[in-house]
């Protein structure tokens, strides 16, 4: 092998599975895909899954990285712990399905957290010092073009007419919180680049400015936790960056910081002077979902309620207070907090590892800064503040997989500059250049076989989403041949292999309204035995069967539904009216004063009293 080509190969083992590491972010923060019923979340995890897939084989080549430098070795097992855990919960979550993939536009089920572990066990091994800096300019990327599209959306030239009911700037997030979320990371990072006078002038005018455009427009979505996590973010860099200048200083800048933050909680809490600036509904409505969480995690300790299962549990779990202040219909499928989400969903085992990861993290973060020196501490600094405006949010909000890759990248990152060399890149490169011979079969075959499993795995839930995409198509229902034609595309959908559960019941409605009954009921109880939490498909057969006048039955699902939805109104209701139709005015005057017993000021009620009295 002559010279050239041996440094092409320790160049190609140097920087390779950190290009898959930054490529991965960028598409997983920036695809979208529009020709499939989820255009955000489900094709995001499908490139989390596939850059997982690659990096396993890089995994197992430089296993001796991982057991031969201590943190790494410690990351390893508490990330491999976790995972353990979060297998074990799925095992016991009474639909498998959805603790595999994910909840219908969610898609944090088991799968996505293995990627994401080996993401950032991958991360720890190969971000280092010397090639930390391929992670701002790619930030910058991303920033620019996340910035350029808001933009867009918030003048109104979206090139794509998204059905949205939020604020214009959704980003390619699909929320404006989200992109507000992953905006405010971004902005942290080009932030903490201004100040590292080894990157070029040029660079930090441009970072400088773009910050400034990201910082817009987060207050062009109207998201307020985007806006505080950024600031949360840029203050605690401020005060590393005015520590590392004068002790005395930084002590004083993080003492005020600490004031600030706390009547910034308290003002978002109602109370203090920063009430009317940040306070907003939607905290007491978070309110609700973190008590609700709190409920599931006592009635079901050990192993949750199954994981991205909180959806299915929050209407027997919720405070009666939420459905007569919200509606009785309305739900939550996340705990808007990703700590009480883990352990909702999956136990005290699951929840208390991902403290343990993201303490350990935090531990390494303190010791990286307090061990570098000079950039190399602000270096750092930056990607510790990015990663601690990615908790923050996630305090407040939903564990969304376009904003989470950059929480578990940044925390690998923070693990692996941990222990960079602080004298020199040297030795930190022989980690990597001293197996050019590992461009071997080994490492190849288990990227290659694992990502090709992977790749089948994602065309068949693809099929499903855009059969489902397809249902979406317009209809003329009066004529013969596209009824029949809207027959066949909605059966196509419910008999998809790995169909998404709520697709398949949307398909199965479909029919049902189409004037395909039969077809439908089917389907519906099919979806209904597989998940008998279903609250829609119970709901559903409960409907369809009082329109056929078939009592008895729509009586049995929904006492079913009472059962589920304990503080639901208008089910007792509906339940009351079946009684009284089949003569049981003893039942049907219980439903009344059930009602009346939680919800006797409301429109129901009222109702009630009319159709209910004999």
């Amino acid at each position: 092998m002559n010279m050239k080509s041996t440094k092409q190969i320790k160049k190609s083992t140097e920087i390779s599975p950190v290009r898959w590491i930054l490529g991965g972010l960028v598409t997983i923060t920036l695809f979208f895909q529009t020709k499939v019923a989820d255009p955000f979340n489900s094709p995001k995890q499908w490139v989390l899954l596939v850059v997982a897939a690659w990096l396993t084989g890089y995994l197992v080549s430089f296993r001796n990285i991982i057991f031969s430098i201590k943190p790494i070795k410690t990351l390893f097992y508490v990330v491999n712990t976790f995972i353990a855990f979060i297998l074990l919960a799925t095992i016991f979550t009474d639909f498998h399905y959805i603790a595999i993939f994910g909840d219908t536009q969610r898609r944090n089920g088991f799968v996505s957290y293995l990627a994401l572990s080996i993401i950032m066990v991958a991360t720890a091994i190969f971000i280092r010092l010397f090639n930390i800096k391929r992670l701002f300019i790619v930030t910058f990327f991303v920033g620019t073009i996340s910035a350029i599209y808001a933009f867009m959306q918030t003048t109104g030239n979206d090139f794509i007419k998204w059905n949205n009911p939020y604020n214009s700037i959704i980003g390619t997030l699909g929320n404006p919180n989200f992109a507000a979320a992953v905006m405010a990371i971004m902005a942290v990072i080009t932030f903490s680049s201004v100040f590292n006078s080894d990157i070029k002038t040029h660079y930090r005018i441009s970072a400088s400015l773009l910050t400034i455009f990201l910082i817009y427009l987060i207050y062009k979505s109207n998201a307020k936790q985007g806006l505080l996590s950024f600031i949360l973010g840029a203050g605690i860099f401020l005060i590393i960056w005015l520590y590392s200048k004068n002790k005395k200083l930084g002590i004083s800048a993080g003492l005020s910081g600490l004031l600030i933050f706390f009547i910034s909680v308290l003002g978002m809490l109602q109370i203090g002077p920063l009430e009317k600036y940040l306070y907003k509904p939607s905290v007491s409505l978070r309110g609700h979902y973190w008590r609700t969480a709190i409920e599931m995690f006592r009635n079901n300790p050990l192993f949750g309620v199954g994981i991205d299962r909180y959806g299915a549990y929050f209407k027997q779990f919720r405070e009666v207070g939420y459905p007569l202040t919200y509606g009785f219909d309305i739900t939550s499928s996340n705990a808007h907090n990703v700590y009480l989400q883990f352990f909702a969903t999956g136990g005290i085992f699951v929840g208390l590892m991902y403290l343990v990861l993201n303490l350990f993290i935090f531990r390494r973060a303190v010791f990286g800064i307090r061990k570098l020196n000079g950039n190399n501490k602000l270096i750092l600094a930056g990607v510790f503040s990015a990663w601690v405006a990615f908790q923050a949010q996630s305090l407040v909000s939903i564990d969304n997989i376009g904003i989470s890759i950059w929480g578990w990248i940044l925390g690998g990152s923070i693990i692996g500059l941990s222990v960079s060399d602080t004298e020199s890149s040297t030795e930190d490169r022989k980690l990597f250049q001293g197996r050019q011979n590992d461009i071997n079969l080994s490492r190849s075959l288990i990227s290659g076989i694992t990502t090709l499993i992977i790749i089948v795995l994602v065309s068949v839930l693809y099929r499903g989403e855009n059969n489902t995409y397809n249902t979406m198509v317009g209809f003329n229902l009066q004529n013969e041949t596209s009824k029949n034609a809207f027959r066949e595309v909605n059966l196509k959908t419910i008999n998809s292999l790995l169909i998404d559960p709520t697709y398949a019941l949307n398909s199965a409605i479909n029919l049902i309204e189409a004037g395909f009954i039969n077809e439908g009921v089917l389907a519906v109880k099919n979806i209904y035995i597989n998940d008998p939490r279903n609250l829609s498909a119970l709901t559903k057969l409960a409907s369809t069967y009082e329109q056929t006048n078939e009592i008895s039955e729509a009586i049995t699902y929904r006492e079913k539904i009472s059962n589920l939805d304990p503080w639901n109104a208008v089910n007792y209701l509906l339940l009351g009216i079946d009684y009284k139709k089949q003569g049981d005015l003893i039942k049907s005057k219980a439903m009344l004063s059930k009602i009346l017993s939680f919800a006797p000021n409301t429109e129901v009620a009222g109702q009630a009293k009319a159709e209910l009295v004999n």
